[in-house]
């Protein structure tokens, strides 16, 4: 099932998904998107995507990535950028906020299943850019589209990809109580 980027509960089990299209508004979305597509952010080159012990030898198990918070503190001068996002969402806690490039290639490439934190907590995932990547969680996929978030429960496996439409998929990945 792919959802039309209307706001959409879907319940299964004990945990909930939920979309939001347009989640900030254009000056609010323009200033976190032209932030990390300047020359200046900067992207750390992360050699696997979710596991360092993985025996894949794929060249396309890796991404870029930048922490904007982690172990309590924060970690990136750009935090700031996103404080609209941080409001709307509410966070009483943050655990850790995390922005994640994937950079194209000739085929989309489908990641392994994951949890994000093994305990329950909450999760959003904010797309920075559009493209043909997108999100799965069981049968329901949530394509990568600008200024566009989905929130469910840390603990609930999902799968990422690339993209092959365009330079790269961005996304900021947000885990909080």
């Amino acid at each position: 099932m792919l959802w039309d980027g209307k706001k959409v509960t879907w319940e299964e089990g004990i945990y909930q998904v939920i979309l939001i299209d347009n989640y900030l508004d254009e000056n609010n979305f323009k200033i976190i998107s032209e932030t990390m597509n300047s020359d200046i952010f900067p992207w750390f080159f992360n050699n696997y995507k979710l596991n360092p012990n993985r025996k894949d030898n794929s060249v396309f198990n890796y991404q870029f990535i930048h922490r904007f918070y982690d172990n309590d503190e924060i970690t990136s001068k750009y935090f700031d950028r996103l404080d609209p996002i941080l409001k709307k969402i509410n966070a009483k806690k943050l655990i850790r906020v995390k922005a994640n490039l994937n950079p194209v290639s000739h085929e989309l490439v489908k990641y392994d299943e994951h949890v994000d934190q093994k305990y329950s907590c909450k999760a959003a995932i904010y797309y920075v850019n559009s493209n043909n990547g997108y999100t799965m969680f069981d049968d329901q996929k949530v394509e990568s589209k600008a200024n566009r978030i989905v929130f469910f429960d840390a603990n609930t496996i999902h799968v990422g990809t690339n993209s092959t439409d365009c330079k790269n998929r961005m996304v900021i990945n947000f885990n909080y109580f």
